[in-house]
């Protein structure tokens, strides 16, 4: 487990435990969430290492890596992830003012995104850690994600776009992460 005493964005020991929140999906476990009350985020404390992060998102309820639609939820999920896909799409199109490029998708899941961004013009890679999910964005999209750890690898200044849907929330060593980013 990693146990924080400082904020992991601006470094201030001024953070005190705000909630509680359960893994409804996985584990069924509770994890405590933390404020600093320097920069106003919210993170998990206590979360486990990154060795052992992995057995909290095998599940076929993960929807990220498993691209369900068996039961109410998930159909649900399927149609307005189509509207959201398209919005994301317009999002960076409008911001970039650009219709076309190279776009990293980190955290890539099954693909959704980046066969949403393939057809309409761009190049794209996914980096994803979850194999289960890079084979399904192989099966259904033939997109070959990369594992994660390839971010390390890949040049700098290739990509216009670089994307992170609800990935920020999972990284470990985020200033490290994010310096590579840049």
């Amino acid at each position: 487990m990693i146990t924080y005493k400082n904020c992991p964005v601006c470094g201030s020991g001024d953070i005190h435990v705000s909630f509680s929140a359960q893994d409804h999906t996985v584990s069924g476990e509770s994890f405590m969430i933390t404020k600093c009350n320097s920069c106003t985020l919210l993170f998990t404390q206590d979360v486990p290492a990154q060795e052992h992060i992995g057995k909290y998102y095998v599940s076929e309820n993960y929807i990220s890596h498993s691209d369900t639609q068996t039961g109410v939820i998930n159909k649900l999920y399927h149609r307005v992830r189509k509207r959201t896909l398209a919005g994301k799409k317009n999002l960076i199109k409008n911001i970039k003012c650009i219709k076309q490029g190279r776009i990293l998708d980190i955290g890539s899941g099954t693909g959704a995104f980046l066969h949403t961004m393939h057809r309409a013009g761009w190049f794209g890679v996914g980096l994803e850690p979850d194999e289960t999910a890079r084979e399904r964005a192989k099966n259904l999209y033939d997109i070959k994600a990369l594992p994660s750890s390839e971010l390390y690898h890949l040049p700098a200044g290739g990509f216009d776009v670089i994307t992170l849907w609800h990935v920020l929330e999972h990284v470990h060593e985020l200033q490290y992460y994010i310096s590579r980013l840049k």
